[in-house]
């Protein structure tokens, strides 16, 4: 599972890195799934992300311009198995 937070650096950006860490390891996927900040911002343009961070999972804009929280994640993670 290839999972992208596109972010500049922000805190918010770092908190939901951490979270889809956290979430991942919870799930038991952190050892399957490829996760990667971006920060190239043609990039999230491509992928319609206008307010950062976003969240994007095999391809699709899952989030844009908010912290998901780690029960969200895990759900999201979950219904992906």
């Amino acid at each position: 599972m290839k999972i992208q937070v596109l972010g500049s650096g922000c805190k918010s950006c770092d908190t939901l890195y951490e979270n889809v860490t956290k979430a991942l390891e919870k799930t038991q996927l952190s050892q399957t799934a490829h996760l990667e900040k971006i920060n190239d911002i043609d990039y999230f343009r491509k992928m319609g992300v206008f307010s950062t961070p976003g969240l994007v999972i095999e391809g699709e804009l899952i989030s844009s311009g908010k912290v998901v929280t780690q029960e969200a994640l895990i759900e999201i993670l979950n219904s992906r198995k």
